[in-house]
């Protein structure tokens, strides 16, 4: 299991200089809302995938007046210590060093994940599925340099031999397969979890690939060929694939906290295949779980969070929520105005 031992940021966002060792499983910061909670929970996703999971409306990462931001931590498996760093300034671009990890969020924007855009949902099926196949990224990687020769083609009026077709065909299967494999065995894991929940019951995540049947792929680009060199692009790609809940055989709309839910739920029915599949555990960063779920859910959810994860970092408002879950490994930090204080859990 992967931990962060100790966690040094400056320059971030209203975090100047934070210092921490967390030698707990389970860290909890609680604080008022702009203490500065979340960006710790940001720093952390930042030196996992060198992105932030805060939109633009946020502002500028690096803090003002700060000439740069970095952002290290300690970590450990059980075997091996290592360090990663991360340097950036709003003149330069990100620069990291040292052997990564992964993370797994839970963000108050939880619910997006069923509202949003299919691009989303697909971003959350291929992020997934790389972490079971590796290969993923080099197979994702030749289908986009084969359907830029494709759309070149078509672009060119699509005359003479289909030379790219077989190989689009080919490339286009591969991706599906591994994606609805992924698929099948996160909607088993999914069913398990959500039978404990009484909103939740019963709702079967359905995968929709938007492909004709392999069989029928070759065919399929040979009839809407004129289609495709009016458009100037081949129609049929990976961006068509969508996937949603039914129940009872009919497409199922949930609330905003049932959807946050069921977000929550995908993420721990993810993290079940993956450590199944190749044993690995992801950190998880869970940020402002309680809002829009009742307390007994909330309770519910985030019992089942830390049971099944490594290391959990979780902000809270209420000082109290900690005392509520009780574990032999637990670390408490209150956070004020970017500066934070070791506390008894």
């Amino acid at each position: 299991m992967i931990r962060i031992e100790r966690l040094r940021i400056s320059g971030l966002r209203n975090l100047s200089t934070v210092d921490i060792h967390l030698p707990a499983q389970t860290v909890w910061f609680h604080g008022s809302n702009g203490a500065g909670k979340t960006s710790l929970l940001e720093a952390v996703y930042l030196l996992s995938r060198g992105a932030s999971f805060r939109g633009r409306r946020f502002g500028a990462l690096t803090m003002q007046g700060a000439a740069g931001t970095k952002i290290e931590a300690w970590l450990s498996d059980g075997c091996e210590n290592w360090h990663r760093r991360l340097c950036f300034s709003p003149r330069t671009t990100k620069e990291s060093i040292g052997e990564g990890f992964d993370v797994r969020l839970v963000g108050a924007s939880m619910h997006s994940l069923l509202e949003g855009e299919p691009e989303l949902r697909r971003r959350f099926i291929d992020w997934n599925v790389f972490h079971v196949e590796p290969s993923f990224s080099a197979i994702r990687a030749r289908f986009r340099r084969i359907s830029a020769q494709r759309n070149a083609w078509l672009r060119d009026g699509g005359l003479g031999l289909a030379v790219w077709d077989g190989d689009y065909v080919s490339a286009l299967c591969e991706i599906d397969r591994l994606r609805t494999q992924l698929f099948d065995a996160l909607c088993a894991a999914f069913q398990e979890l959500a039978a404990d929940f009484g909103s939740m019951a019963g709702l079967v995540p359905q995968w929709r690939s938007g492909l004709p049947d392999a069989s029928e792929l070759p065919q399929w680009l040979a009839n809407h060929r004129e289609a495709d060199v009016a458009r100037g692009y081949s129609f049929l790609s990976p961006a068509r694939s969508d996937f949603y809940f039914s129940r009872d055989g009919t497409s199922w709309v949930g609330s905003r906290g049932q959807n946050k839910l069921a977000g929550v739920l995908l993420q721990l029915a993810a993290d079940r295949v993956i450590t199944n599949q190749v044993g690995r555990k992801a950190i998880w960063l869970v940020d402002d779980l309680g809002a829009e779920l009742d307390a007994e859910t909330y309770q519910q959810t985030l019992n089942l969070i830390t049971s099944a994860a490594g290391q959990v970092l979780i902000t809270c408002l209420d000082p109290a929520v900690p005392a509520l879950f009780h574990g032999n490994s637990i670390a408490l930090f209150h956070v004020e105005q970017g500066n934070l204080c070791a506390e008894r859990p």
